[in-house]
């Protein structure tokens, strides 16, 4: 059973520390509550849609990633302030958290196209 750690209240991460006798390992869990931010996504994807409006004024918010998030694709090697990885973490949102886009449309190239006969 999980020891409660620690609670960030700015960034909503708990973090659990879990002793294992038999392993004489400790295994630390960090989750965090997304719902509000994945209610607040889903709402502007089904108001918006692509938002082509924002596109065209030269913005567009393309999704929202909450610092739990952004901790997983730090484990994954991208680190999302480098523009060096931009490429990489599109990628990653498009395939692994397509629930934190705010739009319906799809950056780094038309989202491939399935044809079932």
């Amino acid at each position: 059973m999980p020891e409660f750690f620690e609670y960030d209240p700015l960034s909503g991460i708990k973090t659990e520390t879990v002793w294992s006798e038999a392993d004489q390992q400790m295994t630390v869990i960090r989750t965090a509550d997304v719902e509000p931010l994945l209610d607040v996504a889903k709402s502007a994807r089904n108001e918006l849609g692509i938002n082509r409006g924002d596109i065209k004024q030269g913005w567009w918010l393309y999704a929202s990633i909450p610092p739990i998030v952004q901790i997983q694709m730090r484990a994954k090697g991208i680190n999302i302030s480098d523009p060096d990885h931009q490429k990489r973490m599109i990628q990653e949102i498009n395939e692994h958290y397509p629930h934190l886009k705010m739009t319906t449309g799809h950056e780094m190239g038309a989202k491939e196209k399935i044809f079932l006969g």
